[in-house]
């Protein structure tokens, strides 16, 4: 191939975005320099993987981001950016030479880190004004996260609404476990029950906390989510069904600690969702035609 023919495949043209040129070359360079993007900015690199059409994504995505933030008012001029660089560079201890040496060591040329640090100011406006309104995390939320990522911790307390039900051992001697709870299931839905239920009693019980239940069965409401039956248990000849309608963890001193970080990361699972759906309605007004 001779050099015309490389120079040209290097400048052929993967996409338009209205107006916005996208060349093979440019998408060549986010590829060589791909570790360092997702090091300096996170929050525009996301992905574990990226191919060609994955980095164009970002581009067109940038492309919107800009567009959508600025038709707010919301500019991230030259002088911004260099605020916030040699911001960084107070952080860290930084002179600008060593700045510099630093993004030669991984291959990104000041001029590339600066539009980098202008893309992630601009993706920090857009996820504070556009997708942080339509994200909402509750209480119970974070409070089921912090439960899911501490099941052994057998010092988390609870409090719950119950209803037990109640049933003489010897007279379902032939039922399994299962085909009990099955039953209950279906008397919920249903209202009707076999004739060998029919001593079957209810109790309701509110806001009652692990210290008021038998500890047979707090063990069993461990591992029961809300709006589930928990395991039946054998307590002086009686089988009980405990049916979690509320489950609410009591707040401890290691739950607030957690709770602010917990809440930031459930915000920011979400926001990937939403950012996306986002993207998908945003994508049809623009005029983005691809050659990948």
């Amino acid at each position: 191939m001779n050099v015309h023919a490389q120079e040209k495949l290097l400048d052929k043209i993967v996409a338009v975005i209205n107006t916005r040129v996208v060349s093979l070359s440019e998408l060549d360079r986010m590829e060589e320099t791909l570790g360092a993007r997702r090091e300096l900015s996170p929050l525009v690199f996301t992905e574990a993987k990226y191919d060609k059409k994955g980095l164009l994504q970002t581009v067109i995505q940038s492309y919107i981001v800009r567009d959508k933030i600025g038709a707010q008012g919301y500019v991230i001029t030259d002088d911004q950016v260099e605020g916030r660089i040699k911001m960084t560079e107070e952080r860290v201890g930084f002179k600008r030479a060593d700045l510099l040496n630093y993004l030669k060591s991984k291959g990104v040329t000041f001029e590339e880190y600066f539009e980098i640090i202008r893309e992630t100011m601009e993706y920090n406006v857009f996820a504070s004004r556009i997708i942080g309104p339509l994200i909402s995390v509750t209480e119970q939320e974070i409070k089921n996260e912090f439960y899911k990522r501490n099941t052994s911790n057998k010092a988390l307390s609870f409090k719950y609404n119950l209803i037990d039900f109640t049933i003489p051992e010897n007279e379902l001697t032939k039922s399994t476990d299962e085909a009990l709870v099955n039953i209950l299931k279906d008397f919920q839905l249903t209202g009707r029950i076999p004739e060998a239920y029919k001593d079957m009693e209810t109790n309701k019980l509110e806001n009652i906390s692990e210290e008021g239940l038998n500890q047979a069965m707090s063990d069993s409401l461990k591992t029961a989510n809300e709006g589930s039956f928990a395991k039946p248990v054998r307590i002086n000849g009686l089988i009980h069904v405990l049916y979690v309608e509320k489950k609410d963890l009591v707040e401890s001193q290691q739950y607030l600690q957690f709770k602010d970080r917990l809440e930031q990361e459930i915000m920011m699972e979400k926001g990937k969702a939403v950012s996306k759906n986002w993207f998908d309605r945003e994508y049809n007004n623009y005029y983005i035609k691809t050659y990948l």
